[in-house]
């Protein structure tokens, strides 16, 4: 049996989410705190979604984890008019505005769509981002949608080029605006089609004071030839077997969420939406649990331990005296560790 002394150390409870996507910033509306991100892969459970409180790394962004704040998936287009004068018209899945002036504001623009039987407000948002470019995202009835259409034509447009186009940023459902924290610097901005990692969803507990044992069992046939000992081989496997209990200072998830450490272990409340750990999500629910221990003294090494895919047997709290009691199993036989 093991022994970790939680003193300075910290616990982190973590889902099974993960997967890669990409940066998406052919879509212009990238800033230092929002990314556009598309060609989602490796998601668990066929999910289609990242979720509030992910974390996620930018290959060409070093030692910089950011946590999801907010996501949408409203399908997106930028309607460019390139004349001088005359109008045009904005026909949203079949229904036509009336005529538009050639520069007019984008609350004008939202109004004329708003205007339409099968638009009511809420479900547009209409903005100018430079003369001549209105940019429509679809929200509202449509939000997360990539059925919308959107098309613009020409009434009596008149000079520069003549013309009046629609094209999809964001086409909805399968690309997304990531809002983020912490927030990138001006030289970190990425480029399109860099490489996204996305990490688990955490809860992270500073340990004011407690103590965690885990027990490794490993079992051994012994063969006897005539009575005496011989042979010995590997028996069945174990798994391993986890006692915590802990004072905590603080819980924090990186985001507005209230979850507590007592939600993650049981995937209730605010971690009602985590994944499991486990690679197959028909299993029973399951974290794995991270302690990072540092110790304030002399050249002793940080540790770091997981113990994955960690089931409760049992659960005490004591919310008055911020204590928790758990104890369970992992579908593993070893504990990892790291030093660094």
């Amino acid at each position: 049996m093991a022994r970790i002394e939680l003193r300075d150390a910290t616990i982190r409870i973590k889902d099974g989410f993960g997967g890669t996507a990409k940066v998406d910033e052919s879509s212009p509306g990238g800033g230092d705190t929002t990314l556009e991100i598309d060609t989602l892969a490796s998601l668990p459970n066929a999910t289609t979604r990242v979720p509030v409180g992910a974390r996620f790394t930018i290959a060409t962004v070093a030692d910089t984890v950011f946590v999801v704040t907010a996501e949408k998936a409203n399908k997106k287009f930028a309607v460019v008019v390139d004349a001088t004068s005359g109008n045009f018209t904005i026909t949203f899945n079949g229904q036509t505005t009336a005529s538009i002036p050639y520069n007019d504001t984008a609350v004008n623009v939202q109004a004329a769509l708003v205007a339409l039987s099968n638009v009511v407000a809420g479900d547009v948002l209409v903005t100018l981002p430079v003369a001549g470019t209105y940019h429509i995202e679809i929200k509202g009835a449509y939000a997360n949608l990539s059925t919308p259409t959107l098309t613009a034509d020409d009434v009596d447009l008149a000079g520069g080029g003549d013309t009046v186009g629609v094209t999809t940023l964001r086409a909805g459902a399968v690309s997304w605006e990531l809002t983020f924290t912490p927030a990138l610097d001006a030289g970190d901005l990425p480029a399109n089609n860099d490489n996204i990692t996305l990490l688990p969803q955490q809860v992270e507990v500073k340990v004011g004071n407690g103590n965690l044992t885990y027990t490794e069992t490993k079992n051994y046939e012994y063969e006897l030839d005539r009575g005496n000992l011989d042979a010995v081989r590997e028996g069945d496997e174990a798994p391993l077997e986890v006692s915590l209990e802990f004072v905590y200072e603080f819980v924090r998830t990186g985001t507005a969420e209230e979850i507590t450490a007592v939600d993650a272990i049981k995937g209730i409340g605010g971690a009602s939406g985590w994944f499991s750990a486990s690679d197959d999500q028909c299993e029973p629910y399951c974290v794995d649990i991270e302690i990072e221990h540092n110790p304030p003294c002399g050249t002793a090494e940080t540790e770091r331990t997981t113990f994955p895919m960690f089931r409760r047997d049992s659960l005490e709290f004591d919310l008055s005296a911020a204590t928790i009691a758990t104890k369970g199993k992992c579908n593993v036989s070893e504990a990892d560790i790291e030093r660094a």
